[in-house]
């Protein structure tokens, strides 16, 4: 049945084909919207006796009306066509709900599946099933966030929830296929929308015998790849990584790399890359040290103290200088190294020594991107 909103939707895109006052009505004769030289000010036309109200059917159900304020004759001449046209933009309107409804069932199952603590690998597999995905595969993640004119209409607040809807699924499509025409060989991509500019790409890698070939080939190709989104999108497109992990839950791991490595890269040189660990040079190794994602966790555990923090930053912000940072600070020098060794003492690392301050500060930094 129809409502107010489409009807006005309706009446907007059949004035751009018709100057003829024209209203939409429901299956009682009530008038959902109007042209602007529609005369009847009434909000009720009778049914019955008028031979100008055309019933309107979406999938053989008739939906409601559309009453032409002209002669018969003129109804009978037009009212076809306006008729067909009209059930074609329900219909098409009717395809693209569906779709949305679909993709947004499938965004919030990606979501969850990438943010959960803790995980039933058979039920996942299960749930994802239903959507036709094959959890099985080895898969990467790869976020995709895009720039230019589509991260300023994402970010829109002209745009009704519809229509941006509308807009973030043809995205995602356009997406979808961009990933699926570059990597021939393994296909079986699967695309979602997680918010504000950034899709999600769990990128399928080929069967477990080719891995390690296939990932390698991933990371050669991504550049050309973003050049792809770029040429698509017209806009800047970064791109961060994560690696490989087994299972389920390996997802998460490398979604959750790929987003630091993403905004820490951005950071450091900027939107319009592509970033993975790899990027980051001799930091890499600090960063898988062992200590993973929880670098940053691992390293402040149990520091708390609003005072301390403030004393690194302005030690760090003044290149490590006793003087300088005591000065800053107006505290006295041996003031100074007694907080110094209380953050040495609980960190286990010396602000101090150049290799321990770089691993502060990074762990700082990091501690601010994941979150």
């Amino acid at each position: 049945m129809l409502t107010t909103i489409p009807s006005k939707e309706l009446v907007y895109r059949m004035s751009g084909i018709t100057k003829n006052p024209i209203a939409i009505l429901d299956l009682a004769g009530n008038t959902l919207a109007r042209s602007k030289n529609f005369k009847y000010t009434t909000e009720h036309l009778d049914l019955k006796s008028s031979k100008k109200a055309i019933p309107l059917t979406l999938e053989g159900e008739k939906v409601g009306y559309v009453f032409m304020d002209v002669p018969s004759q003129t109804v009978k001449e037009e009212g076809t066509i306006l008729k067909s046209m009209l059930e074609l933009i329900l219909h098409q309107g009717m395809i693209l709900e569906n779709i949305t409804s679909e993709d947004r069932k499938i965004n919030k199952f990606i979501y969850d599946l990438l943010h959960q603590i803790e995980y039933d690998d058979n039920e996942v597999i299960a749930q994802a099933k239903v959507y036709g995905f094959d959890l099985k595969n080895p898969r990467n993640v790869l976020i995709v966030d895009l720039g230019g004119d589509i991260r300023n209409t994402l970010y829109s607040e002209n745009l009704s929830c519809n229509e941006k809807d509308s807009f973030w699924a043809k995205v995602k499509r356009s997406v979808t296929y961009s990933a699926s025409s570059f990597y021939t060989r393994n296909q079986k991509n699967i695309v979602a929308y997680i918010g504000g500019s950034r899709f999600v790409i769990l990128k399928d890698l080929g069967s477990d015998e080719d891995l390690k070939n296939n990932f390698k080939h991933l990371l050669q190709t991504l550049n050309s790849f973003q050049q792809i989104l770029k040429n698509e999108f017209r806009g800047n497109i970064t791109i961060g990584v994560g690696k490989y992990y087994p299972g389920i839950s390996g997802l998460k791991e490398s979604f959750e790399e790929a987003l630091v490595a993403m905004n820490f890269g951005e950071k450091v040189w900027g939107q319009d890359k592509v970033y993975s660990f790899d990027s980051f040079g001799v930091v890499a190794p600090l960063i898988n040290s062992g200590r993973g994602l929880d670098f940053p966790k691992n390293v402040f555990e149990g520091f708390s103290s609003v005072e301390l923090k403030k004393t690194l930053n302005v030690f760090f912000d003044h290149d490590m200088s006793l003087t300088a940072t005591a000065k800053k600070l107006k505290i006295h020098r041996n003031t100074l190294v007694y907080r110094l060794d209380k953050i040495t003492e609980i960190l286990k690392l010396d602000p101090r020594v150049f290799d321990d301050a770089v691993q502060i500060k990074l762990s700082m930094l990091f501690g601010e991107l994941v979150h």
